[in-house]
């Protein structure tokens, strides 16, 4: 079982873990329309990730944590050498996306695949298909974290 950790700004956990965010963007990992939920494996990456992605200063931002308890067997881990070339580039392009639908949305087998950060590629995201089967009984182990507020200067 490995933990996994998302930044959001609401504190409602359904909304939080409904991926309905893919259905109205497109992401390095998902074309628009699709279901998906992304977390990083440390509260400072998905942080760092959050920030980059919302565009806030480190001072005066506020967001709510969560982790989510993920069993190894419903993960797909892939490596820098194990991606295709270009996965990484800015901004995201179809190559990642195609990657993932191949190996996530469209096998069914296995519930997230874990990726390198493109901002800290010796760490990992992890990129969740809330369709998969198994997904109703992994948001049951949800924990809110609660609100930080970073100081003001």
């Amino acid at each position: 079982m490995t933990i996994w950790y998302r930044a959001a700004q609401s504190s409602n956990i359904p909304t939080v873990f409904s991926g309905d965010g893919g259905l109205y963007t497109t992401a390095r990992w998902n074309h628009l329309g699709r279901k998906v939920i992304y977390c990083s494996q440390s509260i400072s990456l998905c942080t760092l990730e959050w920030l980059s992605h919302n565009g806030l200063s480190v001072s005066g931002f506020s967001y709510y944590r969560y982790s989510i308890d993920v069993p190894d067997e419903l993960i797909q881990r892939f490596t820098l050498t194990t991606l295709p070339k270009g996965w990484n580039i800015t901004p995201a392009t179809d190559i990642s996306r195609d990657f993932a639908e191949r190996h996530l949305f469209l096998a069914e087998k296995f519930l997230a695949i874990a990726v390198p950060s493109v901002l800290v590629p010796e760490e990992f995201n992890l990129v969740i298909n809330p369709l998969h089967r198994d997904f109703s009984n992994i948001v049951k182990t949800v924990k809110n974290f609660g609100q930080h507020q970073a100081p003001t200067r």
